[in-house]
């Protein structure tokens, strides 16, 4: 079995971080896999496992030769696996230079459907996904209900991550306080970790993508300087692991207002941080089953600010083995291949 995998770009975002985890899941069991980016962009090209063939398409140069490559590099592929919205669409068009029509399967990882349902314009046209994977309860019940894509062509596989080894902790004199993972978007409302913060008196740091000539970030700035002491809230820019830092921190939180994973949960589990999260994502139910009080129902600050009490103590490797259940119980592998049958068996 020949497979692709297809996305954007290779960034520090959560489906990107996905995309080359299941890359390399199946390289590492001895699969055919390539992988196909659409623009050379990221920091996360040098997590890829060497023996995987990286094309880079280059679609920001000419978007007509771009599809001429991609129809070429697919031949005789099996599964063509697309992460995410856009690029799907651009795959979707360069098969209409194709003779050759091949079915796709869709990867969603559209993070804002909490707050965000409407049905994408070209869902509604030959474009419409013929097999959809969704990383949340969300997202499937959405495509089946409203987009009305076929239910047994719909399939729940939440997100994938490896924990990282790390042998070189250097422990700081003292904890530093709260970290937030989350790039510079309005909804992972980052200036309630400031609050946060502040009540704690605590500082606060942000990993994130380096945006500091955006629109967000500015207004960022501006309220950071309005209700909190500037020195005591740090950036970091463009970190490919965040897993190696997350012991520098007392504890961590995620204060998405929707995600459909959240991500960086996984990784909040793998390195045993104790972490608390507002109730949205397919992770965040699975938190909830294991660790109900890390999880908040809504943004009462004094609500976390007692929780964050409970976090002191708490046990590092309790939640370390949570991270090794999650990954025994997801059977990643075995997921992706039922769903690699389904196209399989359209042809």
């Amino acid at each position: 079995m020949k497979i692709v995998q297809v996305i954007d770009q290779l960034g520090l975002g959560g489906a990107e971080r996905v995309c080359v985890n299941l890359v390399n899941l199946f390289h590492r069991n001895g699969y055919n896999v390539k992988l196909i980016v659409l623009n050379k962009e990221g920091e996360l090209f040098e997590l890829v496992d060497d023996g995987v063939e990286v094309v880079i398409l280059n679609k920001k140069e000419g978007k007509f030769k771009a599809y001429r490559k991609f129809v070429k590099e697919v031949k005789g592929i099996d599964i063509i696996h697309v992460h995410s919205r856009k690029p799907y669409r651009f795959v979707k068009k360069a098969f209409l230079f194709s003779v050759k029509f091949k079915s796709v399967i869709l990867h969603d990882h559209y993070g804002k459907i909490g707050v965000d349902k409407k049905i994408p314009s070209f869902y509604k046209t030959i474009f419409k996904p013929s097999v959809y994977i969704g990383v949340s309860k969300t997202l499937t019940e959405w495509a089946v209900n409203t987009v009305g894509l076929n239910s047994k062509k719909v399939f729940l596989v939440s997100n994938l991550i490896f924990k990282y080894n790390i042998t070189t902790k250097v422990f700081p004199s003292k904890k530093q306080g709260i970290v937030l993972v989350g790039n510079l978007k309005p909804v992972k409302n980052h200036i309630f970790a400031v609050k946060l913060a502040k009540k704690l008196d605590l500082d606060v740091t942000i990993y994130c993508i380096r945006d500091l000539n955006g629109e967000y970030y500015r207004k960022l700035i501006r309220e950071i300087e309005e209700i909190y002491d500037v020195n005591r809230v740090h950036f970091i820019y463009n970190h490919t692991n965040v897993q190696e830092d997350l012991h520098k921190y007392d504890f961590a939180i995620c204060p998405s207002l929707s995600e459909s994973g959240p991500l960086v949960l996984l990784e909040f589990l793998a390195q045993g941080i104790p972490f608390l999260t507002y109730n949205t994502g397919e992770i965040a139910h699975f938190v909830k089953e294991k660790f109900p009080e890390l999880v908040m129902d809504d943004f009462n600050i004094d609500d976390w600010i007692n929780r964050a009490e409970v976090l002191k103590g708490y046990n590092n490797e309790h939640l370390s083995n949570a991270f090794d259940f999650y990954i025994e119980k997801e059977k990643f592998l075995e997921k992706y291949k039922e769903v690699y049958k389904s196209i399989l068996n359209i042809k």
